[in-house]
This record gives structure tokens, C-alpha cells and sequence, in this order.
């Protein structure tokens, strides 16, 4: 007897067939730290509590977006862990079916403390963003004095190796790429791969968000990196693994860890691009330097249902360009706060 065949399961495709299966998703426009290329000097207007997105309809768009194939979900801000009641979102996501992949991305302040949240809720990775090795440096990284710069630096790596103990919960050391800051600390950076179980990706500074000042002087290419790491000896290139994000990854002999490279500028990967984003005020953002957004809060605050929540999530996917257009000899300010959508 002839069997009707089976309708293949709804996906999220863009116009020029990639899938997008990763979303990522910014709880919160509040963070504790003010880098200096996320925030401007005088800081950016908060968002009033009415305008970002409750934990309930965050934890429905997830839902959605498993139902049309997304099997990987990152939780950004701000800074994640200053949202109230976030485990509660967490364990919402944990318990979906198909489970996507779950991970955080956070400075580290806060990780120590969260970290039983984290493990009860399943977080493979966390990713914690750091760009210098020098309590003295972190300061004017992060817009702290240097007295709290020192703390804030010690919170961080008490976070770090806290997550490493666990055994449970990847961790990876995203590292801004800033000529007049750390450039000189890139070898001490990888040296970390060669004695932690961590990963640490070194990734282009980038002119997104238009409150924000970008600095062409800063900008120090991916390329680059590799010829700062001679010393350390050959870097193995390690193969693509499903679900991998943009880093090119390598490995230092022997190491415990890995280095990765991500060249959003001067090497573009929109090829492979596989993600949308959510901002905390509800605007699906299908590419990080484009002002082309949807507004999802009105379908989730209007009455639309799951279908309508769908097709809004398929008209952003449309709405992503092939490629974006920046280059290191050609940048413009473009797209969401960084504070808003967590990169």
C-alpha cells in the first residue's frame, strides 16, 4: 500500500537558502559594566520596564521558534544575570521539546553566584566576555575606576574557574579585538587554551549600534592575531563541527583548550550565517549591521497566536540580506544598540 508522504517539518529559511536554526534572544537592556565600544560616554537611555519583553512572552517566542526548527538558543542582554526571576525562563526553554541547545552570554560578575541556575536548567556554554588579563586595564575597558575595575576583574575569574569546575558547562573567553588596548596581552590570551579546558575567540571590533562612537584606529584584523601567536609555536586547524558558530577554530599543540578567530569585517561568513536575533524591546533583527527590524511585540501584545508568531519570525528570516556591507575600508553605523541586543 502506498504511504502519503509525510509534510517535512516547518524550518526557518531566508530568501537565499540558509537555514537559520540559532536565535538568540536579549533579556534585558541593563548591564552592570559600560565598555567603551558597547556604550557612549554619557551612557544610552534605559528602556522603561513596560517596553522589554516579559520572561512569558520571551519563553513563547522560544517556543515558536523550536516549533520551526531552531535547536540552539542563546540568552544575551545587557548583562543576562541582572534580570529577575531569569531561571524561571531558563527552566522554561530547558523543558521544550525538541530541547534546543541553551547557552548564555554574560561578563562574568555575576556567574559564581548563578551558576547552581545555570546547571539546573541544563546551560551547555557559557560565553563571558573578557578583554584584558590586567585588573589596571579592565577599568577603562569597562568604564570603572580602577579600584573597581580590580574587583570587577577578580569577579570575573572567580566566575571563570567556578563554571570550569562544574565539569558541566563549557566555557568560552570572548576577547574584543582593540589595537590600543590589548593587543599586547593576544599571546598571554591564547596561553590561557594551553592550560584551561576553555576556548578563547578573538573577535573584530565592530561599528554597531549609531549612539556609538566607533574608532577605525582601534580596529585590529582576525588576521592579525595569528602573527602576534608566532612565538607560541604552529596553530592546528580544527575541523567544523555542526552547530559551530563563525570562529575559525585552532589549536595550540598540546593544549587543553582552543582559540578561535572571528572576522566579521575584514572576511566575511554571511554565507553561513544561521541566526536571527531578539532585542529586549522585541524587535526581530534579522543581521547585526542592518536597521532592517520586525516589531514582535505588537503580534505578541496585539493577541496574535502561535501562527501569527510564526509567520512573523518567517517574514524577519526574509527580511535578511545576503550580505552585509561593511568592510574595514568602508564602515557605517548601523543597527540596534549593542546594550539592547547583546551582539
Amino acid at each position: 500500500m502506498e504511504q502519503t508522504p509525510k509534510t517535512p517539518p516547518a524550518v526557518l529559511c531566508d530568501l537565499f537558502g540558509r537555514r537559520l536554526h540559532y536565535l538568540r534572544l536579549s533579556v534585558t537592556d541593563r548591564c552592570n559594566l559600560r565598555c567603551t565600544y558597547c556604550m557612549p560616554q554619557g551612557g544610552v537611555p534605559k528602556l522603561p520596564h513596560a517596553e522589554i519583553l516579559s520572561l512569558e512572552e520571551l519563553a513563547r517566542v522560544a517556543q515558536v521558534a523550536v516549533s520551526l526548527g531552531v535547536d540552539k538558543i542563546r540568552i544575551t542582554g545587557g548583562e543576562p544575570l541582572l534580570r529577575r526571576d531569569l531561571p524561571l525562563l531558563l527552566l522554561s526553554i530547558h523543558g521544550l521539546k525538541p530541547r534546543p541547545d541553551l547557552r548564555l552570554t554574560t561578563n562574568g560578575r555575576l556567574l559564581e553566584a548563578h551558576l547552581p541556575d545555570l546547571l539546573a536548567s541544563g546551560v551547555s556554554t557559557v560565553n563571558v566576555s573578557l578583554d584584558t588579563l590586567r585588573p589596571e586595564r579592565y577599568g577603562a575597558i569597562t568604564g570603572l575606576d580602577e579600584r573597581e575595575g580590580a574587583k570587577a576583574h577578580a569577579e570575573v575569574w572567580r566566575g571563570i574557574h567556578a563554571a570550569l569546575d562544574t565539569g558541566r558547562i563549557a566555557v568560552k573567553i570572548n576577547v574584543v579585538l582593540l589595537a590600543d588596548q590589548n593587543r599586547d596581552e593576544l599571546a598571554a590570551f591564547a596561553r590561557l587554551s594551553q592550560d584551561l579546558p576553555l576556548a578563547v575567540r578573538f573577535i573584530e571590533y565592530m561599528p554597531v549600534g549609531r549612539r556609538t562612537p566607533f574608532s577605525p584606529g582601534r580596529f585590529l584584523a582576525a588576521s592579525q592575531v595569528t602573527e602576534s601567536l608566532e612565538g607560541l609555536g604552529p596553530l592546528e586547524p580544527l575541523p567544523s563541527r555542526p552547530g559551530d558558530g563563525p570562529a575559525q577554530r585552532f589549536r595550540l599543540a598540546g593544549a587543553k583548550g582552543e582559540l578561535g578567530l572571528i572576522n566579521a569585517l575584514s572576511s566575511h561568513f554571511c554565507a553561513t550565517c544561521n541566526r536571527l536575533r531578539l532585542s529586549a524591546e522585541g524587535l526581530l533583527v534579522p543581521c547585526l549591521f542592518s536597521d532592517q527590524t520586525l516589531d514582535l511585540k505588537t503580534v505578541l501584545r496585539g493577541g496574535g497566536d502561535d501562527e501569527a508568531l510564526a509567520a512573523a519570525l518567517k517574514a524577519a528570516a526574509a527580511l535578511k540580506p545576503r550580505h552585509h556591507m561593511q568592510t574595514p575600508a568602508g564602515l557605517q553605523h548601523s543597527g540596534c544598540a549593542m546594550s539592547r541586543l547583546g551582539g
